[in-house]
């Protein structure tokens, strides 16, 4: 191999220069003293212009505290430090308000340089555009903890939720509740209609359901015409109203799919996190158990535990 010392400045300039990623030179005030690279205009802009300004005028002021501490916990370091962030329009300064709405999300490798720049110390901050593998990931993400037919979440991500739920009510006393429910009748609409109109049916019932949800609720399917909400911080009497809410809108979204004129209804559960459950488990047996009154007292009801509710 050549040895290094053979390349002059303009080689290392012009290497320098050649690097896919662009590479940032910012001091511990957060000036950009220089940039190297970003030649890969499929990811990145000219970013020349930066030089000798401060991050403060060019990134959103919470943007640009969070660049600033980076810098600083690699200085403090001296260790590599690798970071993932997003940027988008709302975060850089002075940018249309038509620009882009979607984050660009970047990988950064941040390093303490050995020397000063204009008597400060600085670091060198490699940005790699990260953001077609981010896309990738969160979309998996959305796969493996999202119902396909109908966009809620699924039973992985309920009880992971539940798990989390549970916890926080045995450390700090959260208040949160269950309410199961599922269609009286279902299996007629599909016999009736035919299963693409089951799906649909299913589809508009979970848009129901979200329309009356809260951003406290959290909307699952469990699979066939079964759903659960998990809701958060609501009282009794609350939880009461929020049930006979989603009785009455479950029956207007499944008017249209009335079979020898019956419209297809609901039969709803409720069960509060108690003090005397043992487990995640206790709670969704004593869920199903008052589901399972709604529904063999004719349905289209909301019975609560051991009570029912008309």
């Amino acid at each position: 191999m050549p040895d290094a010392n053979l390349f002059t400045a303009s080689q290392y300039a012009a290497i320098c220069d050649s690097l896919p990623d662009p590479a940032f030179i910012l001091t511990e005030s957060g000036r950009y003293a220089a940039i190297l690279g970003g030649k890969d205009k499929r990811y990145y802009h000219d970013g020349s212009s930066l030089i000798g300004q401060r991050i403060a005028q060019v990134l959103a002021p919470a943007k640009a505290q969070w660049f600033l501490q980076q810098i600083h916990a690699a200085l403090s370091s001296q260790q590599m430090l690798v970071v993932e962030y997003e940027l988008s329009a709302r975060d850089v300064l002075g940018l249309p308000d038509e620009g882009p709405e979607h984050a660009i999300w970047f990988e950064g490798r941040i390093s303490a340089l050995a020397h000063l720049y204009d008597g400060e110390k600085a670091v060198l901050w490699v940005a790699s555009n990260i953001t077609a593998s981010k896309q990738l990931q969160q979309l998996l993400q959305r796969q493996a903890m999202g119902d396909e037919l109908t966009g809620l979440h699924n039973r992985r991500s309920f009880m992971q939720a539940m798990s989390q739920a549970y916890a926080a009510f045995q450390r700090d006393g959260t208040s949160a509740c269950l309410v199961s429910f599922d269609v009286d009748g279902f299996k007629a609409i599909n016999d009736g209609l035919g299963h693409p109109m089951g799906d649909q049916a299913l589809r508009d019932l979970a848009h129901a359901a979200q329309q009356v949800a809260t951003a406290q609720d959290l909307v699952c399917r469990l699979g066939g015409d079964e759903f659960v909400i998990l809701s958060l911080g609501r009282s009794m009497a609350d939880t009461m109203l929020f049930a006979q809410q989603l009785l009455h809108c479950g029956r207007q979204a499944l008017v249209p799919y009335a079979t020898a004129g019956s419209v297809p209804t609901l039969s709803i559960g409720i069960a509060h996190f108690s003090e005397h459950d043992t487990s995640v488990e206790d709670i969704m047996r004593r869920v199903d158990q008052a589901m399972y009154i709604s529904k063999t007292q004719g349905g289209h009801q909301v019975s609560a535990a051991d009570s029912k509710v008309a």
